[in-house]
């Protein structure tokens, strides 16, 4: 039952699944820094910078990655329907 809610919502594409992925991973790396000040600990900033660059912007990216992907998928799952 889950499963097939869960594949509605991707409209039965992996792709926008895999988008929805990406996003919720740059919409967590947005927030890192807040979570990891609120959390007292603000040495993981460092790691994750040192390892990814910075953060923000990193997440930002991936946001942006996310959202062109899905409407370039509705597209093409838009053409689908009208050709038949």
């Amino acid at each position: 039952m889950m499963l097939a809610r869960l594949k509605a919502v991707c409209l039965h594409s992996v792709t926008i699944a895999w988008s929805y992925c990406i996003a919720f991973a740059g919409a967590l790396a947005s927030i890192i820094d807040d979570l990891a000040d609120a959390l007292g600990d603000p040495g993981v900033k460092d790691q994750i910078s040192s390892a990814i660059g910075d953060v923000k912007t990193t997440g930002r990216i991936m946001l942006v990655i996310s959202v062109v992907t899905i409407i370039a998928r509705l597209r093409t799952l838009r053409r689908k329907d009208q050709c038949g």
